[in-house]
């Protein structure tokens, strides 16, 4: 083998061996299923997993299914326990229970039903009791019991080994291997069981798992005698300190995992995981976070994480996470701050500095050793830094020096924030308080810290502080803003201080973030990131940093470790930003995407002890993360669509069509009725950690256009969906960015009844019926006409007949009409020039009136009497002639005429009306005006009144009555 073939194989083993650990820092994670929530019996006997990530559990009450979001039971005909279970690489899982054994398979609606192989065995066979064991071997099944072992192939049931006791039964590789009572280990060879070499050794040793340790050697679990190492010669016992505990709490089940491990789960103190070496690499109880101490199966998933059985719950161990609960206590507090120094680790929590010493190198649970309180530590810590050679504790009591396991107060101003100190002044120390700074001195480089004075002339609470190049001091304050303070040379006293904000180029006054990236001074605000330009005294956008991180998000905290990389925590998630050869940085998030929120605002922590151990602060202590240890987060892993169910609009209640398996000659889409237009969804993505963290996204194909946005819900419905093909499309995203392959379920609506196709048929032969219907109306339509033509021909000349009659009558009319016409155009004459003659009349009476007037002005100057005989004669002659009754009679002929004797008719029916009343009535009647009726009577206007009144009186009107209505309708 050349060199770069060995250095090439040296790569793989490497890198192989970074996926293949199990730590044993801290706890995995632990997710409890307790019984009210899977809701089925307590006991779990046994687990496996599908293909597409569904698990199963044997249960007291039948067969759990759990596809990471519900959980559904499937029970036996007999209601019996579930104690077995298998699956095939066709996913058929296969089911033992008592006297009952068969597989789950789905129904026309794809939910999953047993069905039973027990009719296959004669009936003397068929009282079994318990199958205890399911197992794949030489292509077929094999079901075991206390007193058979059952072996189903091709649809065939054959029986080994019948008359025999025997105990539990293993398959490794292509072996199968059972503890016979009173015999011992034994192998199955062709049809019978044989001792192994060194077999007898277990004639009266209860086996309780037996596992591959090496190509040659198993790995012997025993209930009450510990483990032991059989090399197919002899057996030895497995010379470990594991032993003792193995013996006193009864192992009952094994596990060999995928990377060299080895799990036991025990009757009475829970979970042991040991390496090839029998170190114990972690040991898990209900202390630790188990429901139940008695472990009666254990299974690894695809994820490589481990799911328990218990006596009483499931339970769910993240053991492939490089992330763990830190430490193996679960009373210490709120995690603030963590170092380790000089072989002790510190824990800082508000409930005070906790301490251990600490190998992280060594491999072997330390079982007993466990943190203890430092001595007058009790309270919240807010800081460990270790200056000067010293281990400096900042807490709510003041600055503590830290020595192993012993505390001492050497300042007692209260809220020890942080302290700065830097290589100039070798022998001072600032520290941030609630009130303000303090100053430490120490004689020399190799004193002690101790207590000297307040700084002066700040009083500010002082929690992130950095010290300058020119030795002013950044310091921030979360509700007043940023601060730049500048101390006298001996740093006893501050000379100045400056608020900055806004004004000086910063996107906020307050919650500004100060750290240190790569010897440089950086500010932090919900907007970004700046940095302090000194010759303008203002801040810039730093335009890197905001590249690499975005400004939509705000970043709380930055932990730059001496190689180089950036711990960051920004929207309640933490990464770590790994340093490239060529200066540029690799953004790590997924290894905490499940400790993503458990971290306590303001005062998140990161503390990086070497290359493997890192601990990270969380508000239920802290978490260990090892780098070095390599988790595969590109796995494959399926979205299902579980069920599927329609809403009948006749019964008005929901029907369900699918339960999640689809069979194989099932390809064709679901028929549904236009009455089951209105469909709804239920799908899940398995997964075995973090299952809250899943984001989903679908479509309805032909219906929706687009795809939706993710969200974390496992239901969608749709209603009143038009008639057509459609698919429902679904996949999900899990917490590591990683998608699923998606499901899909395929259906068809059909059209309403009134659209179908029988409906159509019927439409047409409706149409023809009512076209034959038309042609048969118009016939007798036209029928009918015909007789109406006769009887209208007939109708007609008598309607010719009458129609000259009435042509006849209507010339007569004609003729009276004209008559009647030429007799009004003769009244409208005479009416005329009975107008023309009263208005000659009124004209003339006007000039007499006037010239009257005239010649009784004239009178006056008249002095000749001759002339003024002859004008008196003139003025008798006009006043004869202006009361003429010649033209009043005239006047009364032609008015007569014209208006039907009115003058006559009104002398008749008031007899009391005088000659100049009826003149009157007379001139109302022909509606002249007041005005016009005065000089025709030659009265006054004032006279027409009062003779219009007169009338009135005599006709007997009331006020409501109107005078020339009445004389028009005499």
């Amino acid at each position: 083998m050349n060199k770069s073939s060995t250095i090439l194989l040296l790569f793989l083993l490497l890198n192989f061996s970074c996926f293949a650990k199990v730590k044993n820092k801290g706890i995995p994670f632990i997710k409890n299923f307790p019984r009210s929530e899977y809701h089925g019996g307590t006991q779990n006997w046994d687990i496996t997993q599908s293909s597409k990530g569904l698990m199963y559990f044997a249960n007291n009450e039948g067969v759990l299914e759990f596809d990471g979001t519900n959980w559904r039971l499937i029970e036996m005909p007999n209601r019996s326990v579930v104690r077995a279970l298998a699956i095939d690489k066709s996913d058929r899982v296969y089911v033992g229970a008592y006297n009952e054994f068969g597989y789950l398979e789905p129904d026309s609606k794809g939910k999953l039903v047993y069905r039973s192989l027990v009719n296959l065995l004669p009936e003397a066979e068929r009282d079994f009791e318990e199958i205890w064991q399911i197992y794949h071997f030489r292509n077929g099944i094999v079901f075991h019991t206390f007193e058979k072992v059952i072996f189903y192939k091709d649809n065939k049931l054959s029986i080994i080994g019948d008359r025999m006791i025997f105990r539990k039964s293993f398959v490794i590789d292509d072996s199968f291997y059972v503890q016979i009572l009173g015999k011992g280990l034994c192998k199955l060879n062709g049809q019978d069981f044989h001792l192994v070499a060194g077999g007898e050794k277990f004639k009266d040793i209860e086996i309780v798992s037996v596992l591959p340790y090496s190509e040659d050697e198993l790995l012997i679990a025993t209930a009450l005698n510990g483990l032991f190492i059989y090399n197919g010669r002899e057996t030895k016992s497995w010379n470990l300190d594991a032993n003792k505990s193995f013996v006193k709490e009864q192992i009952y089940s094994g596990l060999a995992l995928r990377d060299d491990h080895f799990v036991f789960g025990t009757v009475r103190n829970g979970l042991y995981i040991l390496n090839k070496r029998g170190q114990i690499i972690q040991h898990v109880n209900t202390d630790l976070g188990l429901q139940n101490n008695t472990i009666l199966s254990l299974f690894q998933d695809s994820d490589k994480n481990l799911w328990l059985g218990l006596d009483n719950g499931i339970n769910h161990l993240e053991i492939s996470s490089p992330v763990t609960t830190f430490p193996r206590v679960r009373d210490i507090g709120t995690g603030y701050s963590s170092i380790y120094f000089k072989g002790y680790l510190y824990l800082g929590t508000n409930m005070g500095l906790f301490a251990r010493k600490y190998d992280f190198l060594d491999m072997d649970l330390n079982l007993n050793e466990k943190f203890r309180l430092v001595e007058k530590t009790s309270g919240q810590v807010w800081s460990l830094q270790v200056i000067g050679g010293e281990l400096i504790c900042g807490h709510t009591k003041g600055t503590f020096r830290i020595n192993q396991d012993r505390g001492e107060l050497i300042c007692d101003v209260e809220g020890g924030w942080k302290y700065l100190y830097k290589s100039e002044f070798p022998n001072q120390m600032i520290g941030g308080t609630y009130s303000g700074l303090i100053l430490f001195e120490r004689e020399s480089e190799k004193g002690k810290w101790r207590f000297k004075q307040k700084i002066g002339g700040f009083q500010e609470s002082s929690r992130e502080m950095i010290w300058n190049d020119d030795n002013s001091i950044w310091m921030s304050h979360g509700y007043k803003g940023l601060y730049r303070i500048v101390l006298n040379n001996a740093l006893d006293s501050c000379i100045n201080f400056k608020l900055y904000g806004k004004e000086d180029g910063l996107s906020s006054d307050l919650s500004i973030g100060i750290h240190k990236v790569r010897d440089k001074e950086v500010f932090t605000t919900n907007k970004g990131f700046y940095e302090y330009v000194p010759e303008i005294n203002r801040f810039e956008a730093y335009q890197s940093l905001n590249n690499l991180f975005g400004k939509e998000k705000e970043l709380t905290k930055l932990f730059e470790q001496s190689n180089g990389d950036i711990w960051y925590f920004q929207d309640e998630k933490l990464g770590v930003l790994k340093l490239q050869v060529d200066n540029s940085y690799e953004k790590h998030e997924m290894a905490f995407s499940s400790i993503r929120g458990s971290f306590i605002g303001a005062f998140e922590n990161v503390y990086e002890i070497d290359r493997s151990n890192v601990l990270i602060a969380t508000e239920d202590g802290f978490v260990h993360y090892n780098p070095e240890m390599r988790k595969r987060y590109e796995n494959t892993f399926h979205t299902l669509i579980r069920k599927v169910k329609v809403a009948d609009k006749t019964s008005l209640q929901d029907s369900i069509i699918y339960s999640g398996f689809k069979r194989e000659d099932e390809e064709m889409p679901v028929i549904l009725k236009f009455r089951n237009n209105a469909i709804g969804f239920q799908y899940s993505a398995p997964q075995s950690s973090q299952m809250q963290l899943v984001n989903y996204k679908y479509q309805l194909q032909g219906f929706e256009q687009d795809t939706s946005n993710w969200e974390t819900n496992t239901s969608k419905e749709y209603t009143n969906l038009p008639e057509g093909d459609y698919v429902f499309r679904v996949l999900a995203q899990n917490q590591y960015g990683v998608q699923s392959v998606p499901d899909e379920f395929k259906f068809t609506i059909l059209p309403p009844w009134y659209r179908s196709k029988l409906a159509y048929f019927i439409y047409l032969l409706v149409s023809i019926a009512i076209l034959w219907g038309i042609v048969l109306l118009v016939r007798l339509r036209i029928r009918r006409m015909h007789e109406r033509l006769e009887k209208q021909q007939q109708e007609e000349l008598k309607a010719k007949e009458q129609k000259f009659r009435e042509e006849a009558l209507i010339a007569e009319r004609e003729i009276v009409q004209l008559r009647n016409e030429k007799l009004r155009s003769e009244v409208d004459f005479k009416t005329r020039e009975l107008a023309s003659s009263t208005m000659n009349i009124i004209h003339k009476n006007e000039v007499l009136s006037y010239a009257v007037g005239e010649l009784k002005k004239a009178l006056k100057k008249i002095k000749d009497p001759t002339a003024l005989v002859q004008v008196r004669q003139l003025m008798k002659t006009l006043d004869s002639e202006f009361n003429s009754d010649q033209d009043w009679e005239q006047f009364e002929l032609h008015f007569d005429q014209v208006h039907e004797n009115f003058l006559r008719r009104l002398r008749s029916a008031y007899s009391q009306l005088t000659p100049k009343d009826l003149r009157m009535c007379a001139y109302l009647r022909m509606n002249l005006s007041t005005k016009e009726i005065a000089p025709l009577m030659n009265i006054s206007v004032r006279g027409v009144e009062i003779s219009r009144y007169r009338l009135r009186k005599k006709f007997d009107l009331s006020r409501d009555e109107n005078l020339i209505d009445f004389l028009l309708n005499v």
